[in-house]
């Protein structure tokens, strides 16, 4: 009978929870009574049990907005109880937390000054030893120091002796190589010295042996020239010798003339040559030039290369002789 009294209780509640309508209350509220009502008349088996008087609830109807405002407040009331437990419990774990976080301050500390200690008894006894370390450190470097000052001394004293040797060695060595050398100057100076010679000798064989061939060829030339002479009238034959002494040093000049290779065919050149008594050129002057400097400069060359010429014995044939125009052509 008690489990069905509770269980009326139990739906009373919750159908004032769900915002049922005031005749459904009043009907539960009728219910409840009933099981009260029940619960103070029924006799006790085992013993007797004292019943309290349930007050008379007196039902009336009541509106839905009046039920909703009151599940309302009593929502609110259940939301503040429970936020005020949050804060209650929330506020307990944060003292919990301060206490354990100032506890663990506490152990950081003792354990800080801990190594603290530790780290000073450490550091006084690295002291000690560093100290006699460096006391052991400053003897074996003394004793380093003289070794290596000994040390020193000695290859010092044979370095120099090796270095003298050296030098000694160097020194002979270099008086050697200096003969040598002085030796092989000796021998180059006088191979091109010999060299040089035999060229000059060579030069002035050639030279002596065209002079002398140009002293025969002007040597004909005369007896050519005194023949026609004789054969002639004086101002024919001179004319003849003189054309002929032309030619002669004309081919004495060609013969000798290097002409440029790069020098296109059909240049001229006119060259005034000035000789000496003797047949020796004076002076070279171009009086035309051909545009090829190359080709000018050859010409001129050829003269002063080809001098002495022939020089005759007449009066008369030394002055046409005493300048020549001559004109030169290169052909293919």
């Amino acid at each position: 009978m008690g489990h069905f009294a509770k269980s009326s209780l139990g739906k009373v509640v919750q159908l004032v929870n769900r915002k049922l309508s005031a005749l459904g209350l009043s009907v539960l509220l009728h219910l409840l009574l009933f099981s009260a009502v029940l619960l103070a008349g029924m006799p006790s088996v085992e013993k007797k049990v004292e019943v309290k008087r349930v007050p008379v609830i007196q039902a009336h109807a009541v509106d839905g907005a009046e039920l909703r405002a009151r599940a309302e407040k009593k929502r609110k009331i259940r939301e503040q109880a429970e936020r005020k437990e949050r804060e209650r419990k929330a506020a307990i774990k944060r003292k919990e937390n301060e206490k354990k976080k100032a506890a663990e301050e506490k152990r950081l500390k003792q354990k800080k000054e801990k190594q603290h200690r530790e780290k000073q008894a450490k550091e006084k006894k690295a002291k000690k030893a560093k100290k006699a370390k460096k006391a052991k450190k400053a003897k074996e470097k003394k004793a380093k120091e003289k070794k290596v000052r000994e040390k020193r001394a000695k290859d010092k004293k044979l370095k120099e002796k090796k270095a003298k040797e050296k030098k000694a060695k160097e020194k002979k060595a270099k008086a050697l190589k200096e003969k040598k050398r002085a030796a092989e100057q000796k021998r180059v100076k006088e191979k091109k010295r010999q060299a040089e010679k035999a060229q000059a000798e060579k030069i002035k064989e050639e030279k002596r042996r065209r002079q002398l061939q140009d002293e025969i060829e002007l040597e004909a030339e005369l007896e050519a020239e005194t023949a026609l002479m004789q054969s002639r009238q004086q101002n024919q034959a001179m004319q003849r010798q003189l054309s002929q002494l032309r030619t002669s040093i004309r081919r004495q000049i060609e013969k000798v003339w290097n002409k440029p290779r790069s020098t296109p065919a059909g240049r001229t050149c006119k060259v005034k040559v000035r000789l000496l008594p003797g047949g020796e050129v004076g002076g070279v002057t171009v009086m035309v030039s051909s545009g090829n400097q190359p080709f000018d400069a050859s010409v001129e060359q050829a003269v002063w290369q080809a001098s002495p010429f022939p020089y005759p014995d007449s009066v008369e044939l030394r002055k046409e002789l005493k300048e020549l125009e001559m004109t030169f052509v290169h052909q293919e």
